[in-house]
């Protein structure tokens, strides 16, 4: 069986908008980058490959990535990502719950071999030890299969019912309550009473405050991507 991991899920500038980071930043973690005479290898691929489809675990690697503060060296983060693919025979280690969750010692111990620097560890203490901020906040947003380890769908925009992700959802495309973001943030702007759209998808669950997340998703978060 394939894993869900390696769906192609979206285009480039697609998994960019959704993650709202630029798209030359994600290419760079994707496919590296060639400054003057200096090749910086690829952070979440073992070398470029020219493709510019976005594999579910790639995006769910570079959300992860995305919750460092800027300017930080992800490049770094090349050595932790493959002994961890390595230790736990995956492709995607920061798109399995393994590392993250279950294995705080192990994962410590390889920061410190490896040299990574303290701003980028996923796992922080000296004696009691936690996940680091950035591995904290993304775990908040991601959804792990307690059948696969695989993160199954992930938080795009956070409301009172979330807008997720999810590659077995209507093919990635971002849902509220099941139903895509776009329909109902298209039917609402097209004057569809609100009291109408939630009777449509009342089977759904859908509420007022659902199609103003939907429109709110639509109109302004992508927009600001």
């Amino acid at each position: 069986m394939v894993s869900l991991l390696e769906r192609p899920t979206y285009s480039l500038a697609e998994a960019a908008r959704l993650l709202r980071v630029s798209p030359s930043r994600l290419r760079w973690w994707l496919e590296g980058a060639v400054r003057g005479e200096k090749r910086y290898p690829p952070v979440l691929r073992s070398e470029p490959t020219g493709n510019s489809q976005v594999s579910w675990g790639e995006f769910i690697e570079a959300a992860y990535l995305r919750e460092y503060r800027a300017h930080l060296p992800l490049q770094r983060l090349r050595p932790l990502r493959e002994a961890l693919s390595q230790e736990f025979k995956t492709r995607f280690p920061f798109a399995v719950s393994k590392p993250l969750i279950g294995s705080p010692d192990l994962v410590s111990d390889m920061q410190v071999k490896l040299g990574i620097p303290e701003e980028l560890w996923m796992v922080v203490g000296s004696g009691q030890l936690m996940l680091s901020e950035a591995a904290q906040t993304f775990c908040l947003r991601v959804e792990f299969d307690p059948a696969t380890d695989e993160a199954m769908r992930y938080i795009v925009m956070k409301a009172p019912e979330p807008v997720y992700v999810n590659p077995r959802l209507s093919f990635g495309i971002p849902t509220v309550r099941g139903v895509r973001t776009e329909v109902i943030a298209e039917l609402s702007l097209a004057g569809e009473p609100r009291s109408a759209i939630i009777d449509i998808y009342r089977a759904y669950g859908v509420t007022g405050e659902d199609v103003n997340t939907a429109v709110d998703f639509e109109t302004q978060f992508l927009r600001a991507a």
